[in-house]
């Protein structure tokens, strides 16, 4: 056994020498494209990270820009606002003061039988020319100027706000 050994070595270490020689060229090749996909990764990694900054700084701006919108959306909404209240204020007290120069009616025993809201049952005096007449006690009459004052301030508050947007 031992003189078959000697008689295949030299070629055994041939073989051998030439099965490193190979295992050393496929790892030299091996480590050449390791080293190539690492480079790329950390070429990917880099765009990566750029890319990340960019959609962060991005993300920022438009946070920025909204709460810059939100703000003067706001703004203008209290400016609208403040301008309805006062509209409201200044027409409710030109309503009150028209309402409190009307003459006060007669005291009639006749009035309380008759139906407020039928013309037909009306008393004799009262004026027809703007169709069935409407008797209204004061009080009420100053609650319907208030809120004429606030609708009439709505609506040109909502006029306002629709031709802003």
């Amino acid at each position: 056994m031992l003189a078959l050994m000697l008689r295949f070595l030299p070629h055994l270490s041939i073989a051998a020498l030439l099965a490193l020689a190979g295992l050393g060229l496929a790892l030299k090749v091996q480590t050449a494209r390791l080293d190539n996909v690492r480079r790329d990764l950390a070429i990917e990694r880099a765009l990566h990270e750029t890319d990340l900054a960019n959609v962060r700084a991005a993300q920022a701006k438009a946070n920025a820009d909204w709460q810059a919108e939100i703000a003067r959306i706001s703004q203008e909404n209290r400016r609208l606002n403040d301008e309805a209240d006062h509209k409201a204020a200044t027409g409710s007290a030109v309503f009150a003061d028209r309402v409190m120069r009307l003459p006060t009616a007669a005291a009639d025993p006749d009035l309380s039988r008759a139906s407020a809201m039928s013309g037909a049952d009306a008393p004799s005096g009262a004026d027809r020319s703007g169709g069935d007449a409407i008797l209204l006690a004061r009080a009420d009459a100053l609650i319907c100027a208030a809120n004429t004052a606030r609708l009439d301030a709505a609506h040109d508050w909502a006029k306002a706000l629709a031709a802003t947007r």
